[in-house]
């Protein structure tokens, strides 16, 4: 082969590579353009003078939407407790089951998500130290990759969303995370003016 000929070869292959990369990219892009389209359809839904319940069911399903979520769990912060409740739900496990099972206070991703009032991702649930398999474990169910943002307000946590299992297996992104957070804290926002000359809503749970 001559020194030509190698060259070409190269330069073809390093083409090829690049039209792979640009075509990713433009997926990408147009997944998370998407996915801000839905984010502002989704914000247009929440209001003040909205009843907290059906405010609460919207942002989860629209949180479903916006990362291509096939199950996700809404958790609200008990303030006279310190623990974590379960409110709403969808996907595998039905929302009645699991509506009022309350994670202990500093207990798993989303007690970590709730501490630290961060985002995380987790691609492999059941090998991070954080994760709790009590519930996995209560309702034959398997996490296997996570997203969770807190849902702040005020300065103040008042809940988590956790995303699980995004569909085809995929990984969830840091595009899907910037979403959701965004969807939290746009909502934490409405919820604590819904919330703060009332008392905690979980409390009869």
């Amino acid at each position: 082969m001559t020194d030509s000929n190698r060259y070409l070869q190269q330069e073809m292959a390093r083409l090829q590579e690049e039209n792979r990369a640009l075509r990713e990219e433009v997926l990408s892009l147009r997944e998370y353009i998407d996915g801000l389209q839905a984010l502002m359809e989704a914000v247009d839904q929440i209001t003040p003078d909205a009843a907290v319940m059906p405010m609460l069911d919207r942002i989860l399903v629209n949180a479903l939407i916006v990362t291509n979520a096939k199950d996700g769990s809404l958790l609200v912060l008990d303030e006279e407790t310190g623990e974590l409740v379960f409110i709403l739900s969808y996907g595998d496990v039905a929302s009645n089951d699991l509506a009022g099972y309350r994670l202990p206070v500093g207990h798993g991703i989303a007690g970590w998500v709730a501490d630290q009032q961060q985002p995380t991702i987790v691609d492999n649930a059941q090998s991070d130290a954080r994760f709790f398999a009590g519930i996995d474990n209560a309702f034959d169910f398997k996490t296997s990759s996570l997203l969770a943002a807190p849902i702040v307000g005020g300065g103040r946590t008042l809940g988590v969303i956790e995303v699980l299992n995004k569909r085809n297996d995929a990984s969830f992104t840091t595009a899907d995370q910037t979403l959701l957070t965004l969807l939290c804290r746009y909502a934490g926002e409405i919820l604590n003016v819904m919330t703060l000359n009332e008392p905690p809503f979980v409390a009869d749970q």
